[in-house]
């Protein structure tokens, strides 16, 4: 009894519960590398389905029941601890319901039809028995993937015959291969074929006829009329068509037309095409063999997989391939056993439901102007004869069918848009468990903030107690620091000849504008999108971009040869249009016959596929994007300014598209009269300098606008709030203010360290002053971005980044207001993320949403789970700067460093705690938003796989202090500092390295740039450094005790 009781004890200590938390987010982590190179259904198998992952989850669930009775949760009233633990038992005991006895799958229905079953998600096999004249149905769930034992083997009993029935090999996406086979090989050809589905091999062997794409092959055998007929003489290849074809040898482009009735030779790597049907044979194999062989190791959703099966019955085996892919039906093989007739397939399974679905009508809304999709919705009656039922009710995203256990929700459409597919969930308790886990991790949450014997409260009193007051007697003065301006940029040599009046361009500016997504918006956004995609500047040559852009328009010959266009850094690009600085002049890429210099180069980028461009393709790409937008301002094509009368699909068009246009007459008369007149007057205000014309032309364009625009047409508040958020250019500007206020902070802390006896009070009060009206400026601009978008501002790459720098000042206010280190870290790390923000790679353009983000659940989720990552990343800040100060102890300041420590130790757990509480509220958020949408609470995508790692990280970070060896600040510190790395992943390394849901640029990541090893480097060093003064420090302070 005493060793069971020493083994229960190691297995649910503290420490082994510290010890759970890491395995289990190592392995959630590497899951998401597995899924991205070889699929989910690789992940699920070796790790999340895993009898090792389960068991892992059991004794993390065991040790939170045991700490709960150890620690005496009940008897000593401990409701927020004991709060927090139960919601974790409660959430695995759903997400268990769920795994065990909840399903899913999709429904499709075309418009008119019933439906009462649905197609399962997950894979089965399948069989359906005949046997003197009765049918048996059986099937078994099973789970096969690249990776892990795909061994399966059982028995069945069918009337008086045994059937066995074995997996020998599983072939993710597998392709027929023309092999070399000496001894048993027979001729064998590969018809190539290249379509819409792109490339496609067929392998035709002597003996067969087979119809590929519309063309008869016969191969060996008597002549038939109207086939490709083709027959193996002589170690020879020859074809006789009834057909006129065309030869034409790849090689050497040589093209024949080939006569019909004789035979010709079959020539390989050779085009032959009838006008209707065109072909290549591949290859040739005149003793051959084709083999099953797969063509990529990674299953995606739309992966097709081959099972090589043995059947075996009456002694005899039968070896074939039965091929099936997840979320569609598989095509039954047939064995034929002697008296038995076994039709085995693979895929998903039809379930059948106790009720039907009729689509009465599949609705489509669009973006104005666009094809986009906007909403999509089903109109469908419910009909449940048992229960003398009949309801009509609409499904689109975010709303969903209830019914009996059942909630169907609005996943896709079919092309034309007469069909729907419906996704379909049947997990009642699972759902109820894991929301009830939900609601008290929530509630333990809001008790840690209030509740006196929660930890919270107890750092809380630790730094009230640290913060004893300490006499000063000088002052220092910061402020010029904190309004120093910002060095003025150089002035390129190079200006344009005219230049259109500022007051009159910034009328212009206030037109609205459609851009290609359909969104209307002032053109003095659109002209400052257009200046930064093509020259990455706000303003150029001393003149706005509305300035510029018209000037382009009115004057083109003038700005042909002005400097615009940013180029990269690859120089093989400057090389080709021999240009050394890093703007480049639109005639800069033209010769002097007008030939295009990288016309080659585009053509060949774009024919290679994109995960295979390198980085001098993908800037050719982007250079031709550039040149390709200024044309379309020299042309006019960039101003779709003109509504047309009684559009439906309220689209706007260009000038040139007007020219064209055959509308009413009045359109074409306000063309006619507008465009050109525009034009004319403008060249003549350029030179007399007189705009009134000019003026009263875009007042016309005005009205004109506002009298067939409609009612897509932004309100004069929303337009006046854009043009407000435009002129403050306030994101910008605050990453400037951040990283001055961040030097100030920092020279008053380390002043205070190192030169404690000054008086810093007034200094550290103005400052903070300063960053509080920096907060509230953020705040202000998130709020007009958040009013002019009619969305939350956090829906693309730049609005979460100036989100998490809003939650970064904010944590830092809340948490850190009264200490120097903490609202140093805060304006550091603000002020990074807002520069961040505004590198080339993150478009400030507001994008309209898709259909499923347009959820309150999402906007909470988004802006919890992005707000999360300032209050972590701030904790790492903190984390640095101890490091730094423990390195910089000596005798005379080591009590002051580490008074300093301790506290700033102390606000980076209250941090952590707050970023803690907002990635798991924001998770288990994003989890409702799912399920909300389509059914499915957690999936294991990459994204909040990743958070969910991210939260198991920092909960053992948070519970360090229990565990022996663990405990201290330098530990605490160093773990702050590289827990960090799981938010990092998180956010960029799941968005540019992982396929998923959240991922833009799976298949393509972007290379590790230099920086990040350096930088690991140098914390590294840092920490080692640290580690080598704590000990001395602690060595010290033993002596000391001692004496």
């Amino acid at each position: 009894m005493r060793f069971l009781h020493k083994i229960s004890n190691n297995l649910f200590s503290t420490s082994a519960a510290g010890l759970y938390l890491i395995l289990l987010a190592a392995a959630m982590g590497a899951a998401t590398f597995v899924e991205n190179d070889f699929g989910t259904s690789s992940a699920q198998k070796i790790i999340f389905k895993s009898w090792w992952f389960e068991l892992l989850l059991l004794l993390f669930s065991i040790t939170l029941i045991v700490n709960i009775l150890r620690f005496r949760m009940f008897q000593q009233k401990k409701w927020t601890i004991l709060t927090f633990h139960a919601a974790m038992i409660v959430i695995l005991a759903g997400a268990g319901i769920t795994r065990y006895f909840g399903s899913e799958g999709m429904m499709g229905i075309r418009e008119g039809d019933n439906s009462n079953t649905f197609l399962s998600s997950e894979t089965y096999l399948q069989f359906e028995a005949i046997q003197h004249g009765r049918k048996f149905r059986f099937d078994e769930r099973v789970l096969f993937a690249t990776l892990g034992n795909n061994h399966f083997k059982r028995s069945y009993r069918l009337g008086n015959e045994d059937i066995q029935v074995e997996v020998l090999d599983f072939i993710p996406n597998p392709a027929e291969t023309i092999v070399e086979d000496p001894i048993n090989g027979i001729p064998v050809l590969k018809v190539v074929i290249g379509g819409a589905n792109g490339r496609e091999e067929f392998p035709v062997r002597f003996g067969d006829r087979v119809n590929i794409y519309g063309t008869q092959f016969n191969f060996g055998n008597p002549e038939e009329p109207g086939a490709f007929n083709i027959q193996y003489e002589n170690n020879n290849l020859v074809f006789k068509t009834n057909s006129v074809f065309t030869q034409m040898v790849m090689a050497t482009q040589q093209r024949d037309t080939l006569v019909t009735g004789v035979y010709h030779p079959l020539l390989l790597r050779s085009l032959y095409s009838n006008g209707r049907e065109s072909f290549v044979i591949g290859d040739f194999k005149p003793k051959g063999d084709v083999e099953v062989m797969s063509s990529s190791d990674k299953m995606t959703g739309n992966s097709n997989a081959a099972l090589y099966l043995k059947i075996t019955a009456n002694g005899q085996e039968h070896l074939r391939y039965v091929t099936g892919s997840q979320g569609v039906e598989g095509r039954p093989q047939v064995f034929p056993l002697g008296h038995t007739s076994l039709a085995v397939s693979y895929g998903a399974k039809r379930i059948k439901l106790p009720f039907a679905i009729r689509l009465n009508d599949f609705i489509m809304e669009r973006y104005p102007g666009t094809d986009n999709a906007s909403s999509y919705a089903s109109e469908v009656t419910l009909i449940d004869p048992e229960n003398n039922l009949q309801r009509n009710q609409r499904i689109y995203m975010n709303h969903i069918l209830d019914y009996d256990g059942y909630r169907f929700f609005q996943s896709s459409y079919d092309q034309d848009e007469l069909g729907t597919y419906l996704s379909v969930n049947h997990d009642f308790w699972g759902t109820l468990v894991s929301y009830l886990g939900y609601a008290l991790l929530t509630i333990g949450m809001l008790l840690t903030f209030f509740d006196k014997k929660s930890r919270f409260s107890q750092l809380s009193e630790n730094i009230k107690r640290l913060r004893a007051p300490v006499k000063t007697a000088t002052m220092l003065v910061l402020g010029c620091l904190l309004f120093f301006p910002p060095a003025a940029h150089a002035e390129l040599h190079t200006k344009p000849v005219h230049t259109v009046d500022k007051n009159h361009a910034g009328r212009f500016g206030q037109v609205l504008v459609q851009d290609y997504k359909g969104r209307l918006k002032p053109m003095n956004t659109f002209t400052s999108e257009i200046l930064r995609k093509i020259s990455r500047k706000e303003s150029l040559y001393g003149q706005t971009a509305d300035q510029i852009v018209l000037g382009m328009v009115v004057h083109p010959q003038d700005w042909y040869h002005v400097p615009l266009i940013k180029l990269g850094k690859h120089e093989e690009i400057r090389k080709i249009i021999r240009i050394d600085g890093d703007l480049a002049s639109y005639s800069d890429f033209f010769d002097e016959t007008g030939e295009y210099k990288l016309k080659e180069q585009v053509r060949a980028a774009y024919n290679i596929q994109p995960r295979d461009r390198g980085v001098f393709e993908k800037e050719i790409i982007k250079l031709d994007e550039k040149i390709n937008i200024c044309s379309m301002v020299f042309s006019g094509r960039f101003m779709k300014v003109f509504p047309i009368p009684g559009d439906t699909s309220s689209t706007w068009q260009t000038p040139p598209e007007h020219n064209h246009a055959h509308g009413p007459a009045e359109q074409n008369t306000f063309y006619e009269k507008f465009y050109m007149a525009y034009i004319v007057t403008l060249q003549k205000a350029l030179h007399e300098n007189d705009y009134g014309l000019a003026n009263r032309l875009v007042d016309e364009l005005d009205q004109y606008q506002k009298r067939y625009g409609g009612a897509i047409l932004p309100s004069e508040s929303e337009l006046k709030a854009e043009l407000l958020l435009n002129r403050l250019d306030i994101f910008n500007r605050l990453g400037k203010i951040y990283g001055l206020l961040g030097l100030a902070f920092l020279g008053l802390l380390f002043t205070s360290v190192f030169k404690p006896s000054l008086n810093l009070n007034r200094p550290f009060k103005l400052a903070f002053a300063v960053l509080a009206f920096g907060f509230l400026m953020h705040t202000f601009g998130l709020g007009l971005r958040w009013y002019v978008s009619g969305r939350a501002p956090w829906s693309n790459g730049y609005e979460s980044m100036i989100y998490i720098g809003w939650t970064t000042v904010l944590a830092g206010l809340i948490f850190s207001r009264k200490s120097m280190g903490g609202l140093a870290a805060t304006s550091v790390l603000a002020a990074t993320i807002m520069m961040v923000a505004g590198l080339s790679w993150l478009d400030p353009e507001i994008t309209p949403l898709v259909p499923v983000l347009k959820s309150y659940w999402l906007t909470i989720h988004v802006s919890l789970e992005a707000g999360s990552y300032g209050f972590l990343v701030l904790g790492a800040i903190i984390g640095v700067l101890n490091l730094v100060f423990m390195i910089f102890a000596n005798n005379k300041n080591k009590d002051n460093i580490y008074r300093m420590v301790r506290e700033l130790s102390y606000i980076s757990e209250m941090t952590l705690y707050g970023g803690l509480f907002m990635i798991s509220v924001g998770t288990y958020l994003g989890g409702v938003w799912a399920n909300e949408s389509w059914g499915r609470y957690w999936g294991w995508d990459a994204k909040e796989t990743w958070a969910l790692v991210t939260i198991l990280v920092y909960s053992f970070i948070l519970h360090m202090r229990f565990i022996p060896g663990l405990r201290g600040f330098y530990a605490f510190n160093v773990a702050t500092l590289f827990g960090w790395a799981s938010v990092m992943m998180t956010y960029f390394g799941v968005n540019y390295y992982l396929s998923g849901l959240h991922s833009y640029a799976a298949g393509d990541p972007v290379p590790v740039p230099p920086f990040i090893y350096y930088t690991v480097t140098a914390l590294i060093v840092i920490s080692l450094l640290a580690l080598w003064r704590h000990r001395w420090y602690l060595r010290s302070a033993k002596a000391g005790a001692a004496i």
